[in-house]
């Protein structure tokens, strides 16, 4: 049992290289996402007052006056665009036209399609200006799923 732990220190204190991905790979119910986009726009939602959401109570806690800011930020590259839901401290690094780093994104389902998000255990940086047309022709967030159980 005590080699287990030992070799699990020693995986853990090697870090990985992360893989960068490209938007038209993303999947519904996946994470881990390393992605380089540029935002298109950013647009506030509207803060509801109650915490009803899983965002709203987590954000909720770390400051019980103020109510979670929330912006959906259309993000993307050469190959696709998405909307990304930006939380809290978030919404001020995505400004349009800036070029960010998302850092172990996910991907969530809001109304049958798919939105980018960083959640605590991710991270989002601000890097230098590049060369990045966005492709707005395939957004991923107008594409509808469907849950279907198959029987066997």
């Amino acid at each position: 049992m005590a080699t287990t732990a030992t070799a699990a220190a020693a995986t853990t204190s090697e870090k990985k290289k992360p893989v960068f991905v490209k938007v038209e790979t993303l999947k519904p119910g996946t994470h881990g996402h390393n992605l380089t986009v540029k935002v298109v726009n950013s647009n506030t939602v509207k803060a509801t007052g109650g915490a009803g959401g899983r965002g709203g109570r987590a954000s909720a806690s770390l400051n019980p006056r103020a109510p979670p800011r929330i912006s959906e930020c259309l993000v993307g590259d050469e190959t696709g665009s998405i909307l990304f839901t930006a939380r809290n401290e978030q919404v001020d690094l995505m400004k349009p036209g800036a070029t960010v780093i998302l850092r172990n994104a996910k991907i969530d389902m809001f109304k049958g399609s798919m939105r980018l998000a960083v959640d605590k255990w991710g991270r989002v940086e601000v890097t230098e200006p590049a060369d990045i047309t966005v492709n707005e022709q395939n957004n991923l967030s107008l594409v509808e799923y469907e849950l279907v159980n198959v029987e066997e």
